[in-house]
């Protein structure tokens, strides 16, 4: 079988700016609109930032495709950019066009961290060292572990991962990580609740249907191996078990126990999925 190609953005890609709410929403009105334009006709356009040689435009549109809301049209290296909703993007943009809601802010935070198609020191934080620095470490530790997979000075290396998971303009809704006063990085698992249940069970089947598009059947240890649907949420074993139960009540996966590791096959499509992410939400 052949190996998936991965495009996750580089390590500098966000030139050190965290992903403001604002600007996400600016950039899917852009997508939905239809229109293309280079960054200046895209500033213009949303009214993100944009200077003559440097700005805040080409940032915000690699979180917004590393988060999953929008893809590119044609060829990605061209100076002009036609940015689509993809199914994700779509519901975010009718149900929660700011991303306020938690489950919202949660579900770009797994895409950032994808395999694929998310962005680098996300997946490498998150995914590939999930298991060395553990739920909580200090600072150091995570300059040292990304200094080292990068092989580059520790400082600045970070840039604005913690950052934008405790400013209320970007991600503190779901406050992946917070700081504490001793310099210790807490991280936090993903909320397993009844409005989650139609949000985790989408992008469950989207990552099935990114990496194993002909299997109509998986293994839930397969699965994390290779797409992190377990590690990437933070969840240990009991709370992956909260989880698939959960996915399963909402009629979007089914599972057999009798198997070890549990086996789950869709009852769903993604895009059927991703289009009740917001059924539960009280």
């Amino acid at each position: 079988m052949k190996a998936k190609i991965q495009y996750r953005l580089p390590r500098n890609f966000h030139k050190t700016f965290i992903p403001e709410r604002q600007y996400i929403h600016a950039m899917l009105r852009f997508a939905a609109s239809g229109r293309e334009g280079n960054y200046q006709a895209i500033a213009s356009a949303t009214g993100i930032p944009m200077g003559k040689s440097s700005g805040k435009v080409p940032a915000i549109l690699d979180y917004c495709r590393g988060m999953g809301v929008i893809r590119l049209i044609g060829n990605g290296r061209s100076a002009v950019k036609r940015p689509e909703l993809t199914p994700f993007g779509r519901i975010v943009f009718l149900e929660d066009p700011h991303l306020k809601e938690r489950i919202t802010q949660w579900i770009a935070h797994f895409n950032l961290c994808s395999v694929l198609a998310g962005a680098e020191t996300w997946y490498q934080i998150f995914f590939v060292g999930s298991q060395a620095l553990g739920m909580r470490f200090h600072r150091s530790r995570l300059e040292e572990h990304l200094s080292l997979v990068y092989n580059c000075n520790s400082r600045g290396v970070i840039g604005p991962v913690i950052r934008m998971y405790e400013d209320d303009a970007a991600f503190r809704a779901c406050g992946v990580l917070y700081e504490e006063m001793d310099s210790v990085v807490v991280r936090r698992p993903a909320p397993i609740n009844d409005e989650c249940g139609f949000a985790y069970g989408a992008w469950m089947l989207q990552l099935m249907a990114d990496h194993f598009p002909k299997a109509n059947q998986i293994t839930l240890a397969e699965l994390d191996h290779k797409a992190g649907w377990k590690t990437i949420p933070g969840w240990n074993i009991d709370e992956s078990h909260r989880a698939i139960d959960l996915i399963e009540r909402k009629g979007i996966v089914a599972v057999d126990r009798q198997m070890n590791p549990w086996i789950i096959r869709p009852r769903s499509t993604a895009e059927e999925a991703w289009g009740r992410m917001y059924d539960d939400l009280i």
